[in-house]
């Protein structure tokens, strides 16, 4: 249900921070104890930022941070490495240090945007989480441990924010220089001229002995090396896993039909057309010309003389419809065409072409829904506890497989796979298992005879991965590979040959030999390449990306440069460059690189406002704590009850 409920909150930044953070508080609720455990007594009352007087101690702020783990089914080094925590505490120095800029510069928000954001804010929870709106509020209240009072002024602050982050962006353009120049850059067009040395070239390659090839060899043994493979178990626990054991009676179905039979009523609706003209005279022009054909498009061209707009046909329930035009359109008998009516868009001749009854949806048509709609409250809390238990289970030392018997749980053993979920033919273990990738990925961090946590799929089902058997990587012999081996040192061998050939070859360029002799010579031909743009698809212009890069890297025309490419080596020279800005997408090119730096300016703008703000309020943050409490730990890699794969 998380997820429907993160799914829904995209549309507007007040929304979507506050979203956020109404997750942040909801997944903190479940994880005070655990986050405070972990903690430990290490960091107690340590202030990890504080905005003057202030502060937010390591606790509460670890809090949040495992919250957005669990969100994110991190490990918490991963989430160190990533920068997560860090990420986590700028959002809350944000909204802290914003929110007192914009209470300075007086920026109040009123009561009726209030609500339309609050509104807004719940709607993921109402329309994706099956709660009504008293529900989600209810839901957004513990979350934050507030009072209705406490959450509006909540979302008062962050709008107030919102608004003063807009005055500080606002004209912001970018300089029509830079426009320009960027618009340049990104429609020049190269053309290159190339010889390609290929292994043919190199000359006689003197054969190594055994000694040189065995040090060769050596020097390369862990690439020659088989990888380690284990063999891993996988149960899923999804509402298959619960059996019959969530079932909802008919007469609760019934009830709640009953209780909510305004949901499952039908308006009538009515398809009408629409001219819309300019001045009252026109329509009732309009209006009288529809009278024999009922015409409405036919009357418009004919007497309005572009004065009107047609609006096809469409269905509409009276709320749907202009409050203007909703008496008339709904009072008219279906064919009839109704005597003008003026709206805030003009004056409207409306064309009643049908009407659609309104209706009640049968108990049984909409008994499927309903039941799915109530029990997946039910069936959400009987998983959770279910895969609870036997988290417990495997936290007591059982295996996946003992677990999987005793619960008569499928158990889907993957057989001997490297890292990568390939078996030992060199083939991808063909698995439906959900999240196979990370299954296998957390699989290889465990401890043989372990298993992992509980690791949440997307559709709301838990899975849990264990280690069978470990087969250690081998190193192959030498003699079982000595045919590759040889074959790798002669192409270094050529590869080194043609780069000593190429170093010549700009050599005599430069003192102004041509491409032409040089490549009689070493009977290879020259090749051209088209007019290729900058940031060209390879795929598409039929070159290698290493070349194309070459090509833009060089200053002037008649430089050349050497490329190395598999087996070969290649020179090439810039022939031809030219500026070309398509004029049947200048216009638009130019906008959408303008609107490109405006984003940059403003975001850089936003730094430099945000920095300017923490040293205002006197935010420090305390680096060394934030630091201590998230790197890596020495054996957080090495079993499977360090860290939470939840």
């Amino acid at each position: 249900m998380l997820k429907q409920m993160r799914d829904g909150a995209k549309s507007t930044v007040v929304k979507f921070v506050l979203f956020g953070l109404l997750l942040l508080a909801m997944g903190g609720l479940a994880l005070i104890g655990g986050g405070q455990a972990m903690l430990g007594d290490a960091f107690k009352d340590d202030t990890i930022v504080s905005f003057g007087r202030d502060k937010m101690s390591a606790q509460s702020f670890d809090r949040m941070v495992q919250s957005t783990l669990r969100d994110q089914h991190m490990k918490q080094s991963d989430a160190y490495r990533s920068g997560l925590p860090h990420q986590v505490l700028k959002q809350e120095i944000d909204t802290h240090v914003f929110a007192e800029a914009a209470d300075d510069a007086g920026i109040r928000v009123d009561e009726t945007l209030a609500a339309k954001q609050v509104k807004d804010i719940l709607a993921p929870l109402v329309e994706k989480g099956n709660m009504t709106d008293k529900e989600a509020l209810a839901r957004a209240e513990q979350a934050y441990g507030t009072d209705e009072n406490g959450f509006v002024a909540m979302v008062k602050a962050q709008t107030a924010s919102d608004e003063l982050l807009k005055v500080v962006t606002s004209g912001v353009n970018a300089p029509k220089q830079l426009v320009d120049d960027a618009l340049k850059f990104r429609n020049e067009y190269r053309q290159g001229e190339y010889l390609r040395l290929t292994a043919a070239n190199a000359g006689d390659i003197k054969p190594p002995s055994d000694a040189e090839l065995k040090a060769y060899y050596n020097s390369l043994a862990s690439e020659y090396a088989l990888p380690e493979y284990r063999t891993l178990s996988v149960i899923i626990l999804d509402k298959k896993v619960l059996g019959d054991s969530i079932k909802i009676s008919d007469d609760r179905l019934k009830q709640y039909y009953d209780e909510n039979s305004s949901d499952y009523k039908t308006p009538e609706t009515r398809v009408i057309s629409q001219s819309v003209a300019k001045d009252e005279a026109t329509a009732k022009l309009i209006y009288a010309a529809a009278q024999k054909d009922k015409d409405l498009f036919a009357a418009g061209n004919a007497v309005a003389k572009g004065k009107s707009d047609y609006i096809k046909a469409a269905p509409f329930a009276e709320k749907d419809i202009a409050a203007e035009l909703s008496k008339a359109a709904f009072s008219a008998q279906a064919g009839t065409i109704l005597p003008p009516v003026q709206s805030p868009l003009g004056w409207h001749v409306l064309y009643v072409e049908k009407i659609i009854p309104g209706g009640t949806k049968s108990f049984e048509s909409v008994k499927a829904d309903i039941e799915k709609e109530l029990s997946q409250d039910k069936i959400s809390e009987a998983l959770y506890k279910k895969a609870n238990k036997i988290d417990d289970e495997i936290g007591s030392g059982k295996s996946v497989s003992d677990v999987a018997k005793e619960n008569n749980i499928a158990e889907t053993v993957l057989e001997k796979i490297d890292a990568h979920g390939t078996g030992a033919d060199g083939k991808k273990v063909n698995s439906t298992l959900p999240i196979f990738d990370k299954l296998v990925a957390t699989g290889f961090t465990l401890k043989k005879g372990t298993a992992s946590q509980l690791i949440e799929t997307p559709d709301g089902a838990f899975a849990i991965v264990g280690v069978k058997d470990i087969l250690p990587s081998e190193q192959q012999p030498f003699d079982k590979v000595r045919a590759n081996v040889l074959a790798r040192w002669t192409a270094d061998r050529q590869l080194k040959a043609l780069g000593d050939k190429a170093t010549q070859i700009m050599d005599r360029l430069k003192k102004g030999d041509s491409f032409g002799r040089i490549a009689d010579e070493f009977k290879q031909p020259t090749a051209m390449t088209g007019m290729i743009q900058r940031g060209a698809d390879p795929m598409k212009v039929k070159l290698e990306s290493n070349l194309i890069a070459a090509l833009f890297s060089l200053d002037k025309v008649g430089q050349s440069t050497v490329v190395n490419s598999d087996n070969s080596v290649i020179i090439i020279r810039l022939a031809d460059r030219k500026i070309q800005v398509p004029a049947d997408t200048a216009k638009k090119d130019a906008e959408d690189m303008s609107a490109v730096i405006d984003r940059a300016l403003k975001q850089d703008l936003l730094d430099q406002f945000r920095q300017s703000l923490m040293a205002k309020y006197d935010v420090k943050i305390n680096d060394k704590l934030l630091n201590s409490m998230y790197a890596p730990k020495a054996d957080e890699n090495g079993n499977g009850t360090g860290d939470s794969e939840e």
